[in-house]
């Protein structure tokens, strides 16, 4: 007898750029939102340590397990989250993080280390079938395009911020649900990406544009101010003495050599 598919999210907590209090990441409460919209079972995980407050915020969502596994060494984050999910049909996460640069890089080390499809910038997912093992995902592309793809189970799913669901907050689904924390396994994970943890403040800042302009705007702003280059104009004069200063001009700047 075939059993439901299982599903996971990864889920984290982040600080609030204004009040400094660690709150849900809203790219993950999306994850949460479409991965509870599947009718499978769900539960949530977050590797290191959560807050109290932010794991009913999860909670709230609809969701009835979190399960939290506290780590030491931020290093170590992948090699307490990678046995953790080994075991799951459907890895859904968010597709980056909202305030850190260079944060995309889970999905793909998660996919890779478990041997598993990826696909990105997830909008919606339709299970079909009553087992679940098999979805209808839809995927956003540049330019506002959109696919439909039909992925088999087991894979990782990065779901993107632009993916359109409704978040709920019961209080009486976040009293109902229940919060695991789980002590971490010592020891290194041999599935762990080779590679070295390098903190947000050293990585290297993507370049930016000082402002962000039309193509019209730019293209009055190079004519309004562009340099005069020293020539002179000639009004008069016959056809012959114009051609003249054209010429001397040509040999001046050794454009012409004869």
């Amino acid at each position: 007898m075939n059993t439901a598919a299982t599903v996971t999210v990864l889920v984290a907590a982040r600080i609030h750029p204004v009040s400094q209090r660690p709150t849900r990441c809203p790219a993950d409460a999306t994850a949460v939102a479409l991965a509870l919209g599947l009718s499978l079972p769900v539960r949530l995980l977050s590797a290191g340590d959560m807050p109290h407050a932010v794991a009913h915020d999860y909670l709230a969502l609809g969701a009835r397990l979190i399960e939290i596994r506290p780590c030491a060494d931020g290093a170590l984050l992948f090699a307490s989250l990678l046995p953790a999910v080994r075991a799951t049909d459907w890895v859904l996460t968010g597709t980056r993080a909202p305030a850190e640069r260079g944060s995309a890089v889970l999905p793909h080390a998660l996919a890779a280390a478990l041997q598993r499809p990826l696909v990105t910038d997830v909008l919606a997912l339709e299970p079909e079938g009553p087992e679940g093992r098999v979805c209808i995902v839809t995927q956003a592309l540049p330019q506002g395009a959109r696919r439909r793809l039909r992925v088999q189970a087991p894979a990782v799913l990065a779901v993107s911020a632009a993916a359109t669901v409704q978040l709920r907050h019961s209080l009486a689904a976040a009293r109902a649900g229940r919060i695991e924390r789980i002590a971490p396994t010592p020891g290194p994970c041999p599935d762990a990406p080779p590679g070295e943890r390098v903190p947000a403040a050293q990585r290297r800042r993507l370049l930016e544009a000082r402002s962000v302009q039309s193509g019209h705007s730019r293209m009055l702003g190079a004519i309004e101010s562009a340099a005069p280059t020293g020539g002179r104009v000639i009004e008069a004069g016959d056809p012959g003495s114009k051609a003249q200063a054209v010429l001397d001009y040509l040999r001046n700047h050794s454009l012409v050599s004869f």
